[in-house]
């Protein structure tokens, strides 16, 4: 579009992307200009010495489930850099120790209470079962909930708490409780829509593979 010209105000990841998307929209003959007040561009993202190591700053992965960031990085040329960490088994810091991640989770939310015994006490596994159990259990539902309202509800605060929110937290840098479900786990929130209990909809989902990992894509890049 000849004679346009757009200023982008910020070098991080969404003006450098903004930009990107501007410059595919309107053709090279648009003049676009990224304004950056710091001396390098990308924000908080960026890559520091440690001990003689590159060591990444701010986030340091993105969720390669999800295919924006993975398609926009093939896009602009870095399809062949994006590197898929080693498989390895993730731990949860709960009573003052590191204990495994319990299988059968999604997004740390269980297929099975009786699974996550080594992170909940039993009287919280108990409960939670109970919980899930009950003919008001209120599943299906039938719009979007913050997920971390919806395992309250169906699986009792300590579930939310030691589980869900720790890694939520981690990989959306928000509460739970104010997070969207059909936004972080849409896997799950398609599920909850037809499901008659929460364990049902997460075995669903686990055993689909679509957010569990079960399906041989790498969570993260």
């Amino acid at each position: 579009m000849s004679g346009t010209r757009v200023a982008v105000v910020g070098g991080g990841i969404s003006g450098l992307a903004a930009a990107w998307f501007l410059r595919q929209s309107l053709g090279p003959a648009a003049e676009i200009v990224v304004l950056e007040k710091q001396p390098v561009v990308g924000g908080h993202l960026r890559v520091s010495e440690v001990a003689g190591l590159p060591v990444d700053e701010g986030a340091e992965s993105l969720l390669a489930r999800r295919p924006e960031a993975v398609d926009l990085a093939v896009a602009v040329g870095l399809g062949a850099d994006v590197v898929h960490p080693a498989a390895v088994g993730a731990g949860l810091w709960s009573r003052g120790a590191i204990v495994p991640l319990p299988p059968g989770t999604v997004m740390g939310v269980p297929a099975d209470p009786a699974r996550v015994a080594g992170v909940l006490t039993p009287s919280e596994v108990a409960a939670a079962e109970a919980l899930d159990a009950r003919a008001d259990a209120g599943l299906p539902v039938a719009e979007d909930v913050a997920i971390g309202r919806l395992v309250r509800s169906r699986y009792g605060d300590a579930v939310a708490d030691r589980l869900v929110e720790p890694l939520l937290g981690g990989v959306y840098a928000g509460r739970a409780d104010e997070l969207s479900l059909d936004a972080t786990v849409p896997a799950l929130g398609a599920a909850v829509r037809t499901a008659r209990t929460l364990r049902e909809a997460v075995a669903a989902v686990s055993s689909g593979g679509a957010a569990g990992g079960g399906s041989g894509t790498p969570a993260s890049s």
